[in-house]
């Protein structure tokens, strides 16, 4: 019975654990076996790759930072939980020391081939092309996620009376990565308003409550929705303007024309993938600056 191949991506986010669609691929390619993916339960990983050709299991694995004096007892954790499959090699995509202690350790109890290469580049995606290149694996380039939606009876009456053409508005993420002030938000709505016959705000559930004084017939918001359904929304969504996050990941692999808020401390991790030709990026402290920027945009 052949062993498993592993790999274990430390990153929390939807967008990222998408960015490793095409790693994931080659890598089963190379090895000609699925793998089995370990990640944090936030990457929703579990829906993304529900229905993956080359995914085999999907487990969720607690890999945040502990407090400094339950670092070892995390480690232990770790070692404990992995123990109990049967893996031969393990890809760890990421750059934490304590990680490295954990899987190294198990690596040598178990007799596992460990793949790790120290993280040079930021950007998620160069840094995965970086990885492959090392282990002279073929990177497949592709970013063909393979969702294939299940959506729920409520969601499809809802959608269904929705008329068209509609935007999707994605302004904050469980990261809180940016803060539009409401006075711009409203000069943003009133807009697109008037090309579009509704919006669909998209926020984490966490921060709902900073949107509760949007309250229009136009606006829809999507904190009751799953990720599958969001992803049809933004599918069938004219336009995407947003934060980069994982919605923004979706709208880029599905050619949505988006236009792309970024941070200080955000990089446009969304201009690795292919066909960036629809996107464009506008530093959100240039836009709080002038408004025009945006709005003439739109």
């Amino acid at each position: 019975m052949n062993k498993d191949i592993c790999i274990i991506i430390p990153h929390k986010g939807i967008g990222d654990v998408i960015f490793h669609c095409s790693f994931i691929g080659s890598i089963s390619e190379y090895h000609k076996r699925k793998v089995i993916l370990f990640v944090n339960s936030s990457t929703k990983a579990n829906l993304i790759y529900q229905n993956n050709k080359y995914v085999k299991k999907i487990f969720f694995i607690d890999l945040k930072r502990p407090q400094k004096i339950f670092y070892i007892f995390k480690i232990i954790k770790i070692i404990f939980e992995l123990c109990h499959h049967n893996i031969d090699k393990i890809y760890y995509t990421g750059n934490s020391k304590w990680h490295k202690i954990a899987f190294k350790s198990l690596s040598i109890i178990k007799k596992i081939s460990l793949k790790n290469i120290y993280v040079k580049n930021k950007y998620i995606v160069s840094h995965l092309k970086d990885f492959l290149r090392r282990e002279k694996i073929n990177d497949l380039n592709s970013y063909d996620i393979q969702i294939k939606s299940k959506l729920r009876y409520n969601f499809i009456n809802k959608i269904l009376s929705i008329k068209k053409p509609w935007v999707f508005l994605s302004i904050d993420t469980s990261e809180d990565q940016i803060n539009i002030p409401n006075e711009l938000l409203i000069k943003i709505i009133e807009k697109l308003k008037k090309k579009f016959n509704y919006i669909f705000v998209n926020t984490n559930q966490n921060n709902a409550y900073k949107t509760e004084f949007l309250k229009d017939r136009k606006i829809i918001k999507t904190s009751q929705f799953n990720i599958l359904e969001i992803l049809f929304i933004i599918k069938k969504s004219k336009l995407f303007i947003g934060n980069e996050s994982g919605p923004a990941v979706l709208a880029s692999l599905n050619c949505r024309k988006s236009i792309i808020f970024l941070n200080k401390n955000v990089r446009n991790e969304t201009s690795k993938l292919p066909r960036m030709k629809k996107r464009k990026y506008l530093k959100i402290s240039n836009i709080i600056k002038n408004n025009n920027i945006i709005l003439n945009i739109i």
